[in-house]
C-alpha cells in the first residue's frame, strides 16, 4: 500500500521537507497542505542571505550550503539562488567573533578587514568581517520548489489545518511545518513572532551586500536591493508605520548614503516563526477513533528559514525513515 504524507504548510520549510523526501524515497503520496496564498506566506519575502547565529545549527546549515553550491552550479539565478559577497559591521568583537565561530569554515573567503580596508565605508566601525554567500530570493526559490514537486507527483491544496488528527485519519505521516501555527497544532506555546520590515530599493549599482550589527542591512537582488530592518519579539501587527521606514532609513543612510535618493520600489513586512530551540523531532499520536499516525516537527526557524531549510529538511527524511516502510530510490 502506497505511504501517504500530509505536509503542514507550503513554505520554504514545508516544500523543502516535502521535496527532500520524494527525492529519497519517489513512491511516497504526498499532499502539501496551505492556508493562504503564497504571496501572504514569509516565504515570499525578499531576499535572505545565508548567515548563522548559532553554533548547535550548523549541522543543518552546512547541508543547506552544499545544496545552494549545487542550484548554483547547475542551475543558477533561475532558481532564485545568487552568490554574493559582502560585509558585516560591528563595534562588538564578540558579536562578530560568534558569526567567525559559527560559519567561517562554512561560507566562502571568511576574513577579517584590516584597518585601511574598513575605509571603503562610508561610516565604518570597528571591526568588520567579509564573506562570500548565498542570497536566496523567496518569491523565486520556493515557486521553483514547487514546481520540482509537481513534476514528482506532489499535490496542493488550499485548507486550513486545525489539528494533526483530522489528517491522520488519513494519512501515515504528517510533518508539521506550519510556521507561526506551528506551536497552536501540538501546544506548544514557545513559537513566537519576529516581526521584520523590508523596503526594496532601485540600485542595482550595490553589487555586495552590507551589515551593520545584524539589523541594519541591505542584500541585493537580481534586479533590486532590499535595505532594513526592524526585529520586534512577540509584535504581531503586519503594518508598515511611518515610524518604522524613518527608523530604517536614518540607520541605512548612515551607512550607505548613497541610497539618499534611491527611488522605492515596494515595502515588504512579515512574522518570521522564531523558538528558541528549533523543533525538529518524531512523535507518534492517536485518532479519538485509535487509528496510530507518525507526526513530524519541523518548526521555529525565525530569520534563519532559508539558511537552515535543506538540513532540516534531510533530518526530516531521516526521522520518517527510521519509522515508516517506504521504498528509497537507492
Amino acid at each position: 500500500m502506497q505511504t501517504k504524507v500530509a505536509v503542514i504548510g507550503a513554505g520554504v520549510s514545508g516544500c523543502s521537507s516535502a521535496l527532500a523526501l520524494l527525492e529519497q524515497y519517489p513512491s511516497l503520496d504526498v499532499t502539501i497542505f496551505s492556508d493562504r496564498p503564497f504571496e501572504q506566506t514569509t516565504s515570499f519575502g525578499p531576499a535572505g542571505l545565508f548567515r548563522l547565529d548559532k553554533l548547535e545549527n550548523r549541522k543543518w546549515a552546512l547541508a543547506s550550503f552544499k545544496r545552494f553550491i549545487e542550484i548554483h552550479q547547475k542551475i543558477g539565478g533561475s532558481a532564485g539562488v545568487q552568490l554574493v559577497s559582502g560585509h558585516i559591521l560591528s563595534d562588538d568583537l564578540q558579536l562578530l567573533k560568534q558569526q567567525e565561530a559559527c560559519m567561517a569554515d562554512i561560507v566562502f573567503n571568511f576574513g577579517w578587514l584590516k584597518e585601511h580596508e574598513l575605509k571603503q565605508f562610508a561610516n565604518p566601525s570597528k571591526y568588520a568581517i567579509h564573506f562570500t554567500s548565498f542570497t536566496t530570493e523567496g518569491r523565486t526559490y520556493v515557486p521553483w520548489l514547487v514546481r520540482n514537486l509537481k513534476e514528482k507527483g506532489a499535490k496542493f491544496e488550499s485548507r486550513r489545518v486545525k489539528s494533526l488528527e483530522e489528517l491522520g485519519r488519513e494519512y501515515n505521516l504528517v510533518i508539521n511545518c506550519a510556521g507561526l501555527n506551528a506551536g497552536e497544532l501540538v501546544s506548544d506555546d514557545q513559537v513566537v513572532p519576529i516581526r521584520g520590515v523590508l523596503i526594496e530599493v532601485d540600485a542595482t549599482w550595490h553589487k555586495h551586500f552590507l551589515y551593520r550589527d545584524l539589523v541594519t542591512i541591505s542584500i541585493p537582488s537580481t534586479t533590486s536591493l532590499f535595505i532594513g530592518t526592524v526585529k520586534e519579539v512577540g509584535r504581531s501587527d503586519l503594518v508598515i508605520t511611518q515610524e518604522d521606514r524613518e527608523d530604517i532609513w536614518n540607520r541605512v543612510l548612515n551607512l550607505m548614503p548613497t541610497l539618499k535618493n534611491a527611488k522605492v520600489l515596494s515595502e515588504w513586512i512579515g512574522l518570521r516563526p522564531h523558538r528558541e530551540q528549533i523543533r525538529l523531532d518524531l512523535e507518534t499520536r492517536q485518532t479519538t477513533d485509535g487509528k496510530t499516525f507518525t507526526v513530524i516537527n519541523n518548526y521555529g526557524h525565525g530569520a534563519n528559514g532559508f539558511t537552515l531549510s535543506w538540513g532540516c529538511a534531510l533530518d526530516v527524511v531521516e526521522l520518517a525513515g527510521s519509522q515508516l516502510k517506504i521504498a528509497s530510490r537507492l
